[in-house]
C-alpha cells in the first residue's frame, strides 16, 4: 500500500479569508466609507447646490477615516489592538511605577503618604 502524504491544511474555523487584500471583513468599513462618501458629496453638489470641490471636500473624511482606521489600527494586528490603542491614547495607562498610579480615591489624604 502505498505512504499517504500529510499536508498541513488550516480548518475553516482557523481563517477568516481574504478580500481586496484585507482578512475577514475588515474590506466592509472602507466600502462603506466609500458609499457614505459618495452620497455625502450627491447630497451636497445636488440638494445643496454646493461646488463640485467643496462637495469632496465635505466627502473626503467619510472615505478616509474608516481606511486610515482599517490599515493602521485593524490590518494584520492582534485581536483587540485598535481598542488598547484608543484606551492608550484616551487615558493615562497603567503603570507599576507607583508614582504614575492615580490615588485610591477610596483612600483618605491623610492613609497615603
Amino acid at each position: 500500500m502505498e505512504q499517504l502524504e500529510r499536508t498541513r491544511t488550516n480548518a475553516a474555523t482557523d481563517s477568516k479569508g481574504q478580500a481586496f487584500g484585507l482578512s475577514g471583513n475588515l474590506f466592509l468599513y472602507p466600502i462603506i466609507g466609500v458609499v457614505a462618501a459618495l452620497a455625502v458629496a450627491t447630497i451636497c453638489f445636488s440638494a445643496l447646490k454646493l461646488g463640485l470641490l467643496v462637495s469632496a471636500l465635505a466627502a473626503l473624511p467619510f472615505l478616509v477615516f474608516p481606511t486610515l482606521y482599517v490599515i493602521t489600527l485593524r490590518h494584520n494586528r492582534p485581536r483587540g489592538y485598535d481598542r488598547d490603542w484608543f484606551d492608550n491614547v484616551s487615558s493615562q495607562g497603567f503603570s507599576l511605577v507607583k508614582a504614575n498610579q492615580p490615588i485610591n480615591p477610596r483612600l483618605q489624604k491623610e492613609d497615603h503618604v
